[in-house]
C-alpha cells in the first residue's frame, strides 16, 4: 500500500497506531541505554563517572545530528525503506558498542548510534500525514505513548540486564529486538511518497530560511529545548542519587524508577485529545507547570523514595506531553515540509537534551542534588517564556500611538 503526503487518510487503524508506537519505543531506547549504565562503563574502562558522562551526552549530540542530516530525507524519499536502511545501520552499530574495548571507543560509536537512531522522528511525520485533521492529536499523542516507554524503558531493562549479565549485553540484547522490528516494519509499514522533488543539497539548504521564516517553529523549539534539556538533567543524574546516601541503590533501581514513570506516557493520549480540543497552547502550559512543581518538590522530597517516584512521573509527563503538543503546532505549518520542521524541531530537542545531561552533570559535582534541581527549574523558565505571545510589544505601540494621535 502506497500513502501519498498529498492525500488525506480518514482513518488511520489502531493496529498501524501501536505497530508505530512500538517501533518508535525500541528505536529510540537505544539513544537512553546508556544512561543507567554509567557507572558500571566507568568501572569497566577505569575512569571516573563524571568523566563517563559524556558518553550520555554524544549519543543525544548524534541523535541531533541525525535529526538535522537524515529526518529531513522523509520529505523526498520512501519513508518506509528509509526507516529499513537506518534499523540495519542500528544493528551494526549496537554490535560495535558491545565490543567497545575503552572509553574513546564508546564515545565514537554512541555518537553514530545516535546519528542513525532517528527511526522515530521519520515515523512520527508519516503518521501524521495518515492520520485525519480531526484525529491528529490523538494519534500523535499515542504515538508518543511508544517514545515516551522507550526512553524508560530502556533503563528498566537495561538495569535489570547490567545488574545480572553485565552493560555489554544491554547492546547484544537490542540488536536482536531491532532485528526483530526490522521484520515488522517490512511487512506492516506502509510505503509513503514524499510531495518534494528537490534535491538533498536544496533540501538542507532549506532548513535555514524554513527555520527562519517559521515564528511557531522557533517558539516550539524553545519550549521543547529547555523542557527536554530539565528532563535529561533528571534522568542522567538520577543514577548517582540512588547510588548514595539515603538510597545506595544498585543500576537496577533506575529502572524501576523509570517503569514508574511510564504510567506517564499513558497521559500523552489524554493531552493529544486535549490538543485538539482546547489547542496546543493550553496544553504547553500546563505541561509545564506539572513539571516545574515537580521539580520543586524534588528539592526536598528527591531525597524521600515516594517523592521521588512522583516527582519521576510528573517529569515524565510534563515533557512527553508537552512534545506533542509541539509537534501538533508545527504540523500545521505545511504538509509538504513536516520532516524538516520536524528535524529542525527535534535537533533542538537533543541539543537540550544533551546540554541539560552534561549542564546537570556539573550541577551534581558542584552542587549535588539540589543544584540540578535549580538548573532545571531555570530551563523550565526559559521554557515558559516561549508562550508569551511575540505580538505584545505591537499591541503597545499601537495603543501608544492611538493616545499620541488623540492627543495632537
Amino acid at each position: 500500500m502506497i500513502v501519498k503526503d498529498s492525500e488525506k487518510a480518514s482513518h488511520i487503524s489502531r493496529g498501524l497506531v501501536l505497530l508505530m508506537a512500538t517501533v518508535c519505543g525500541f528505536t529510540v531506547a537505544n539513544v537512553y541505554l546508556n544512561q543507567t549504565l554509567l557507572v558500571s562503563m566507568s568501572t569497566s574502562f577505569h575512569v571516573s563517572a563524571a568523566s563517563i558522562g559524556i558518553i550520555a551526552t554524544l549519543a543525544q549530540i548524534g541523535y541531533a545530528i541525525g535529526n538535522l542530516l537524515i529526518v529531513p530525507l522523509g520529505d523526498i524519499f520512501e519513508r518506509k525503506k528509509l526507516i529499513l536502511i537506518l534499523s540495519f545501520a542500528i544493528c551494526i552499530v549496537l554490535a560495535l558498542n558491545a565490543l567497545s574495548i575503552n572509553k574513546t571507543w564508546m564515545m565514537v560509536t554512541s555518537l553514530v548510534l545516535g546519528i542513525v537512531t532517528v527511526v522515530p522522528q521519520i515515523i512520527v511525520p508519516l503518521a501524521a500525514n495518515i492520520a485525519s485533521d480531526h484525529s491528529r492529536g490523538k494519534v500523535l499523542g499515542n504515538v508518543a505513548i511508544g517514545l515516551v516507554c522507550g526512553i524508560l524503558g530502556a533503563r528498566l531493562v537495561s538495569g535489570f540486564i547490567d545488574v545480572h549479565f553485565g552493560w555489554r549485553m544491554v547492546y547484544w540484547t537490542s540488536a536482536v529486538a531491532t532485528l526483530f522490528m526490522i521484520l515488522l516494519v517490512y511487512v506492516y509499514f506502509p510505503r509513503s511518497k514524499g510531495g518534494n522533488a528537490t534535491s538533498y543539497k536544496h533540501l538542507l539548504m532549506s532548513l535555514g530560511p524554513l527555520f527562519i521564516k517559521e515564528r511557531a517553529l522557533q517558539k516550539a523549539c524553545v519550549s521543547q529545548g529547555m523542557m527536554f534539556a530539565s528532563f535529561s538533567a533528571f534522568w542522567t543524574t538520577l543514577v548517582f542519587l540512588l547510588h548514595t546516601h539515603p538510597y545506595s541503590y544498585g543500576s537496577d533501581m533506575v529502572g524501576v524508577i523509570g517503569l514508574v514513570g511510564i504510567a506517564g506516557a499513558f497521559a500523552t493520549p489524554i493531552i493529544g485529545c486535549l490538543i485538539d480540543i482546547k489547542g496546543a497552547k493550553f496544553a504547553s502550559l500546563l505541561c509545564m507547570s506539572v513539571s516545574l512543581l515537580a521539580f520543586i518538590g524534588l528539592i526536598r522530597g528527591g531525597y524521600w523514595l515516594p517523592g521521588l517516584i512522583l516527582g519521576a512521573l510528573l517529569i515524565t509527563v510534563g515533557t512527553q506531553a508537552n512534545q506533542v503538543a509541539c509537534q501538533f503546532t508545527i504540523f500545521q505549518l505545511g504538509e509538504e515540509k513536516r520532516s524538516r520542521l520536524n528535524g529542525l524541531y527535534m535537533v533542538s530537542t537533543f541539543l537540550g537534551g544533551s546540554l541539560g545531561s552534561y549542564v546537570g552533570l556539573l550541577a551534581w559535582t558542584k552542587w549535588q542534588w539540589n543544584g540540578m534541581c535549580a538548573i532545571a527549574i531555570l530551563m523550565i523558565a526559559i521554557s515558559c517564556c516561549s508562550l508569551i505571545p511575540m505580538n505584545i510589544p505591537k499591541k503597545m505601540i499601537g495603543n501608544l500611538m492611538n493616545k499620541k494621535g488623540s492627543n495632537m
